[in-house]
């Protein structure tokens, strides 16, 4: 391993804690009225999943407002240029958790929709019964609707300058859009099934469907810590490269392992036919690629010193994961 595993994992554990006080605070309680939709949100949201996207946007903004910190004297401007705010060295900025947690309900949305009879037709998320088996198809739909809904809500109100707020509205409704977003892979990615695959579909369906998303999560959080232009293409390259790096790994483990150590449906891509990377360059060489592009992912971090290692560290775990 090229990281710390105990660090890393308490990274992990408190990302994932943070993000789950944020999402219980801004989400609907089941109780409320109409209760049918908010207990389908809450069913799929707190699933038990990692977290990733709200934890690599906390990541990213802790690893920019670090690096401002240390060129200045402790007083970082608010993003976009409002009044200053006090910063300690080792946390994200203060508020940050909600941008994360905003990107956790559309990716949650995403899978949601992703697990319908009309798209994958899967009946296990996370270990549990997806949100259709549970609730049905109509409720699944308007949960996955109503987290979308609700995620944009969330980011309208963060608490920083317009600009700011604008930007990363903007960076993340593009990734989830149907131009190199994740609606427009998982169009491609339907249209591919059942047809040899080539590495253009391929490269395109990934980076759409999944690597857009965590590359938005980065970046938000480096626009919400007050990035520059440079920052922002330094963490946008960072994150295309984890975010297929993350799909290869994906794929492969689609193929290697059971749905108990899954928590989804194992085999469901060799099933369908749909086009990955294993399939199109077997499991050794998909796996180097993900290497390849994790390596890609840290160089490019490299300028930032030891502020990017816990990055690095998340972009290795990438690859290094079981499920």
């Amino acid at each position: 391993m090229l990281y710390c595993d105990a660090m890393l994992k308490q990274v992990l554990e408190q990302g994932r804690e943070t993000a789950d006080v944020a999402l219980e605070e801004l989400l609907p309680p089941a109780t409320q009225h109409p209760s049918a939709i908010h207990q389908a949100m809450r069913h799929s949201v707190f699933a038990g999943g990692k977290r990733l996207r709200p934890i690599l946007c906390m990541e990213a903004g802790r690893m920019i407002a670090i690096t401002n910190y240390s060129c200045g004297d402790g007083a970082l401007p608010r993003p976009g240029g409002a009044e200053p705010r006090s910063h300690t060295a080792d946390s994200p900025p203060a508020g940050i958790e909600q941008v994360g947690a905003a990107l956790e309900m559309l990716h949650t949305y995403s899978l949601i929709h992703d697990d319908l009879p009309a798209l994958d037709n899967d009946d296990l998320r996370r270990g549990r019964p997806t949100c259709h088996k549970v609730f049905g198809e109509a409720i699944a739909i308007l949960a996955g609707d109503a987290l979308q809904t609700q995620a944009y809500e969330v980011l309208a109100q963060l608490i920083c300058s317009a600009e700011a707020r604008v930007a990363i509205i903007q960076e993340i409704a593009h990734a989830t859009g149907t131009i190199d977003g994740m609606i427009g892979g998982q169009v491609v990615d339907l249209e591919a099934e059942h047809k040899k695959p080539d590495l253009a579909t391929l490269e395109y369906i990934h980076r759409s469907k999944t690597a857009a998303l965590i590359t938005a999560s980065v970046v938000s959080g480096g626009i919400y810590a007050g990035a520059t232009a440079a920052d922002i293409a330094h963490l946008r390259t960072y994150g295309q490269s984890i975010g297929l790096a993350f799909q290869i790994v994906d794929d492969v483990l689609d193929v290697t392992q059971t749905s108990e150590q899954l928590g989804k449906t194992a085999g469901k891509d060799k099933a369908a036919e749909k086009a990955t990377y294993p399939a199109l360059f077997g499991i050794e060489e998909s796996l180097r690629q993900a290497d390849t592009l994790v390596e890609k992912a840290s160089a490019e971090l490299k300028q930032y010193g030891e502020a990017a290692q816990t990055l690095k560290d998340l972009a290795h775990y990438l690859v290094d994961r079981k499920k």
